[in-house]
């Protein structure tokens, strides 16, 4: 099928020639016949221009329209005269204000162009927020802990103008949080879909930093309706004991006073410590621990599917159940299409032999689960991956989320890929999920 597709392009290409060299030849002669009258005069001129030197004996040289040094001596001839109206600029009453020669300057009456500088008025409300020293878990309605004390909460640009243009106030909308200006801890529930990483992400501080202030490790599951507590800086929590000065906490957590006592509003000699006070060290890190990396384990999974499997042990992969594609002879496969993050299920319980993004030979980011006796099943083109190689999975645990990875027509391509496979021969699934 791939060399009937290249022979069949190969033949456009070759009628395409065709068609483009009969077109050419054509306009040439229409063309050279509908000249011969215009260029006629100035032959019948040429001939008796090259007679009177004949007779002058003068010898002509031939083709000079055409020579070499014509053509430059034309060519200079033409920069020259491009070039002369610029050339007398710096001589104008003005240079500094262009387009004095133009339409639009003659129309306007001459009028000289100004520049009028329009500056944003910065309207603050304040409000007083508490410090780290009063409190570190932010309740669901403490709004004022999102800023900094002295810090706008809400940002008034008044309206200006100029020559008609307006510059209007941006719109705040309610909840939303300013990066940068969070002092307090917040406590987060993790949603389906989500992962640590994207957590980390989303509150814009490292990976690390969420798993040491809850206690996390690099295995650790979440699951939706998990708290998270979420630091307002990169960095990491200390609880002052008996001894501990601003330089020694600075030292075991690789930071600097200057930015512990700025971000906690200390005293720059530390005499205000508390015992038992919780401080926040920005850009500290637990000394010995490596920095975590993402992993799939570490991803929230949407619940899993409810169904029963049957007597051959197969549930229906998919939280959507509209079909785009069937079993075929070039298509071995059925296509399942929803909407982007759909909950893909396995569809018998099995171990996960592969669990990988990329093209993947058009198939993105996809999955192949060993069932046992010969029959595997393959599920391609997700968004995001919940399981990793060598895991065990039941019948109906939720692996992945629907994308539009690998081989697929763009953002309207969401759907899942889904193959049975048996003894190394894909098979119609529909005999096997319903």
């Amino acid at each position: 099928m791939k060399y009937g597709l290249i022979l069949k392009f190969l033949k456009i290409l070759v009628f395409g020639k065709r068609a483009l060299w009969w077109s050419t030849t054509r306009a040439y002669f229409m063309l050279e016949k509908a000249g011969r009258g215009l260029l006629y005069p100035f032959s019948r001129i040429d001939y008796a221009m090259s007679l009177v030197l004949k007779k002058m004996g003068i010898k002509r040289p031939q083709g000079w329209a055409v020579s070499r040094n014509f053509i430059q001596i034309v060519a200079f001839a033409g920069l020259v005269l491009i070039a002369n109206p610029h050339t007398k600029q710096p001589l104008q009453k003005n240079p500094t204000v262009l387009g004095q020669k133009s339409i639009i300057y003659t129309i306007s009456g001459g009028e000289e162009i100004e520049v009028e500088e329009v500056f944003a008025e910065i309207m603050a409300d304040t409000q007083p927020v508490p410090s780290w020293r009063q409190g570190s878990v932010q309740s669901e309605n403490d709004s004022a802990g999102l800023f900094l004390s002295g810090v706008p909460s809400r940002l008034e640009l008044s309206r200006q103008s100029a020559a008609g243009t307006a510059f209007t106030k941006p719109t705040i909308l309610p909840g939303v949080q300013l990066p940068g200006l969070r002092t307090t801890i917040v406590e987060y529930e993790v949603a389906p879909g989500d992962s640590l990483g994207s957590i980390a992400s989303d509150f814009g501080v490292s990976l690390a930093t969420i798993i040491w202030e809850n206690k996390l490790t690099t295995r650790s599951i979440i699951r939706p309706g998990d708290k998270l507590k979420i630091l307002p800086v990169t960095g990491i929590m200390h609880t002052i004991k008996k001894g501990d000065t601003l330089k020694k906490i600075a030292l075991a957590y690789q930071a600097t006073a200057d930015a512990v006592v700025r971000f906690n509003k200390l005293d720059e000699d530390g005499t205000d410590l508390i015992i038992g006070e919780r401080l926040v060290i920005p850009d500290g890190v637990l000394v010995g621990t490596p920095a975590p990396r993402p992993s799939n384990q570490r991803i929230a999974a949407p619940p899993g599917s409810r169904q029963t499997p049957g007597a051959s042990g197969f549930i229906w992969p998919s939280g959507a159940r509209t079909i785009t594609q069937y079993f075929g002879l070039f298509h071995h496969a059925v296509d399942i299409a929803g909407p982007l993050a759909t909950a893909t299920y396995a569809a018998k319980a099995g171990t996960v032999e592969k669990a990988q993004c990329g093209w993947n030979n058009g198939y993105g980011c996809y999955i192949i689960i060993d069932h046992g006796g010969g029959v595997k099943t393959l599920y391609g083109h997700h968004s995001r991956l919940l399981v990793s190689p060598g895991d065990h999975i039941e019948a109906g645990q939720t692996i992945a989320l629907m994308g539009n990875t690998g081989k697929v027509r763009g953002v309207t391509g969401i759907h899942l890929h889904f193959e049975v496979i048996v003894n190394g021969v894909r098979v119609n699934p529909l005999g096997y999920v319903r």
